[in-house]
């Protein structure tokens, strides 16, 4: 919601001679910082990692498949898992396979974890929302500390202007012999007295620029060029102020994203209590695999065999003993064998195909008992909720603290103001007596500078509380969801 609010912030367009560079409007300024400011990109780095997290979660529902080979040499005594033989010469050996499993069953872990990625989505939505409200606000008061600061140069300016009238004329009194070198010497001091205001006024201008510069990370010609738009007259004027903070306290309450975000948390702190719930429930997993190998040591005879006595062993002399037996007819039979002369390695396809082999698996895991750690886990959990349900609480009282003190600072700037331009109209009658009377030479240029600089601290006064009451009522429209405009 508040997207759009910072989305419509506008300045209006004002009319300004050519420039080397395009004055900044407060929109421009705003639109700058969410491209190029490091908290914004970071944020949005965390809306990133928020989706690839929801992509992961939505990943768990399906099944794995991998693909898996394997090739080597066996050196020493081993069994050839292909001929079921011992084997003690070099063997080569190759395995390749297929694997797939999948969960069918775990306590509906993958549903609460989805919906809590689903969550880390909206969550990261809104704290970069609350990132570029936090951002925009601090333009705008820099902006606003900018034309504050400009003010008090076009005051330091007609001060200055005024004053230099003032010792021209004095200098062609004195020279006339019509009044003393005194009054001179005073409207001289009080002229270096209005070039050093002015100088400091242009100093302070000079960081108050530096600081919205520095906000909006500008370097080299930007920088150094750097320039606002400047309103005409009567387009700077504070927003009314409500009769009570009853209503912005309301809308921002509703529809302010740290609101949102602390309400996120808390339900991401009970889809994590659920989560930590399931590693007490059995959990049902299937595998299957389908793979085939091929080894150096399967072999298979060549030619025609030869028919041989079967030899059952040797004696301890060394002579061969062969295997004898009776039939049927208890006949001595003594069984003739074939045996090759020649073997040779059995090709590779052949052995790929004769040695498929497929397995299916299904796994049950029932947790019974470890070590504590699932209740411990389940304990953090709820700890977690309470915690977050406090952040909660405490970010509504913080929102609502700061928009009642938002309009409470608003109504007293506003009553401030109104006696700050009375002090102002009074202090401005006063002078402009006091200057006639000192053009009349009925009073002394001190008594001339004491106006003067009573004139200067009602104009500072009336200034600073005028800015001061446009930016908290310009607050006041920010919490109530209103478009921030400086008209």
């Amino acid at each position: 919601m508040i997207r759009f609010v910072l989305a419509s912030i506008c300045f209006l367009q004002f009319t300004s001679d050519a420039l080397a560079q395009t004055p900044w409007t407060l929109q421009s300024c705003i639109d700058h910082a969410f491209q190029h400011n490091l908290q914004i990109k970071q944020s949005e780095l965390n809306n990133d990692r928020a989706e690839i997290s929801y992509l992961g979660a939505k990943g768990a529902f399906l099944p794995t498949l991998n693909v898996n080979s394997s090739y080597g040499y066996n050196i020493g005594m081993t069994i050839d898992p292909f001929t079921n033989e011992f084997a003690t010469d070099a063997i080569q050996s190759s395995n390749m396979g297929l694997s797939s499993g999948m969960t069918l069953f775990n306590s509906f872990r993958n549903h609460l974890q989805l919906r809590r990625a689903k969550l880390g989505l909206d969550l990261a939505s809104a704290n970069l929302e609350q990132a570029q409200n936090d951002l925009a606000l601090t333009i705008s008061s820099a902006y606003l500390n900018i034309l504050f600061q400009e003010e008090f140069v076009n005051v330091a300016k007609n001060n200055l202007e005024t004053t230099q009238r003032q010792v021209s004329r004095v200098a062609k009194l004195v020279e006339a012999g019509a009044a003393p070198q005194s009054d001179l010497l005073d409207v001289q001091a009080q002229e270096a007295s209005d070039i050093a205001s002015l100088i400091s006024s242009e100093n302070a201008r000079a960081l108050a620029k530096l600081n919205l510069v520095q906000l909006l990370q500008l370097t080299g010609e930007k920088a150094s060029n750097f320039e606002i738009v400047v309103p005409q007259e009567g387009d700077l004027v504070a927003s009314p102020i409500p009769n009570n903070s009853v209503a912005a306290v309301g809308y921002a309450m509703n529809n302010f994203p740290e609101i949102k975000a602390a309400e996120l948390s808390v339900q991401d702190a009970g889809l994590g209590l659920d989560i930590a719930k399931t590693a007490r429930m059995p959990r049902l997993f299937a595998s299957y695999s389908f793979g085939s190998g091929f080894s150096g040591n399967r072999r298979q005879p060549v030619g025609d065999p030869v028919m041989e006595l079967a030899e059952l062993g040797e004696t301890a002399d060394g002579e061969t003993v062969y295997y004898a037996g009776v039939d049927e007819s208890l006949q001595l039979v003594v069984p003739m064998v074939p045996t090759y002369g020649e073997y040779q390695i059995i090709p590779f396809s052949d052995q790929i195909t004769d040695n498929i082999n497929q397995s299916i698996f299904l796994s049950l895991s029932i947790p019974v008992f470890n070590g504590f750690q699932v209740k411990n886990s389940i304990e953090q959990a709820k700890v977690g909720v309470l915690q977050s349900e406090y952040a909660k609480e405490s970010t509504q009282q913080v929102l609502r603290t700061s928009i009642e003190s938002a309009w409470a600072d608003a109504i007293a700037a506003q009553k401030t103001l109104n006696a700050q331009n009375a002090a102002l109209n009074a202090a401005e009658l006063a002078f402009a007596n006091t200057e006639l009377r000192f053009e009349a030479g009925t009073i002394s240029a001190l008594e001339y500078a004491d106006a003067r600089n009573r004139l200067d601290i009602a104009r500072v006064n009336a200034l600073r509380t005028k800015y001061d009451l446009v930016f908290k009522s310009k607050i006041l429209d920010f919490y109530q969801g209103r478009a921030i405009t400086l008209r």
